[in-house]
């Protein structure tokens, strides 16, 4: 039984078997992901079962690099098994100015040991973004800066004013226009044109390129260039049950680990600037993991040693 458990053939047919699900995962698979699946377990219990069969067998005359290694490999398997099954994953949703401890799952929600307050959210561009204004007349086009009071005119004759920028339209109860952030999330311009001898005042909206398409006799478009997201910060404030604060920044690549717990930035939200999303961590598992690539870290050195 040993003997065929600890089979050569057993563990590279494993092995290919294993790599065959890792590309099919990556390259094919758009449905549930096959890590959590009966048949994958199977194949990681029986890979370490067929590595500690193989120790087993070369026990007693085997060095001490190939103990290590092989006792590594079985660890961290058996660490991604704690890990999968005991790993603690929830969102914690934030507004600007409120504490909140508790967090939730798809089937249920949790109290954190400390609550977290969100201090200020903000956005990080690659570039400055910048408004563009498109002038299409007779089949030609002619692009202009969106300036609040510049003035254009066109091949036409017709000339075209900027009265307003603003980065993310909102309304008030009253109906007065404001910002409401500083991100270009709803990005529009009010424009006074005059063509014919009549002028209009129009709002042109960038995530809506083809508002007034009937009502001119050419076509005016908005759009803003550069507004790609480079990181998202979330400034925190942790606070535990003694009273004891902690302030943070969390980014997408900069999570916050305290107590066990890892707090990311996950998401947020366009059209609330005071709105951040944080997903809560706990991972009983990592450990085991940390101390089979030890072992395995190990048993290299020794190998190269030799």
């Amino acid at each position: 039984m040993l003997r065929a458990l600890s089979s050569l053939y057993l563990f590279f047919s494993l092995c290919a078997l294993l790599a065959a699900a890792f590309i099919y995962q990556t390259v094919f698979n758009t449905g549930v992901p096959v890590y959590g699946t009966p048949w994958f377990a199977a194949l990681g219990l029986a890979l370490a079962a067929n590595i500690a069969a193989c120790s087993l067998r070369r026990l007693k005359t085997a060095p001490a690099h190939f103990t290590l290694l092989h006792a590594g490999l079985v660890i961290i398997i058996a660490g991604a098994f704690a890990t999968r099954f005991y790993r603690f994953e929830a969102k914690l949703p934030l507004h600007t100015g409120a504490a909140s401890s508790k967090v939730y799952t798809q089937d249920a929600s949790y109290e954190l040991p400390f609550s977290v307050s969100l201090k200020d959210f903000r956005l990080e561009y690659y570039a400055e973004p910048r408004g563009r204004i498109t002038v299409q007349e007779n089949g030609a086009a002619r692009v202009f800066d969106a300036r609040e009071g510049e003035t254009i005119t066109t091949a036409g004759g017709a000339t075209i004013k900027v009265l307003r920028v603003t980065r993310d339209f909102g309304l008030t109860a009253k109906n007065e226009v404001i910002d409401k952030s500083p991100y270009w999330h709803n990005p529009a311009v009010r424009l006074e044109l005059l063509s014919g001898g009549k002028k209009k005042k129009l709002w042109f909206f960038g995530n809506f390129p083809g508002m007034h398409g009937q009502d001119l006799p050419y076509r005016v478009s908005y759009a803003v260039e550069g507004a790609e997201i480079k990181n998202f910060y979330s400034s925190i404030l942790v606070k535990l049950s003694t009273g004891t604060e902690i302030s943070a920044e969390v980014s997408v690549n900069t999570p916050l680990r305290y107590g066990g717990y890892t707090l990311y930035q996950t998401s947020y939200d366009p059209s609330d600037a005071g709105y951040s999303l944080l997903t809560v961590t706990m991972d009983r598992g990592v450990w085991v993991v940390y101390a089979g690539f030890s072992l395995l870290l190990l048993g290299i050195f020794l190998w190269l040693r030799k």
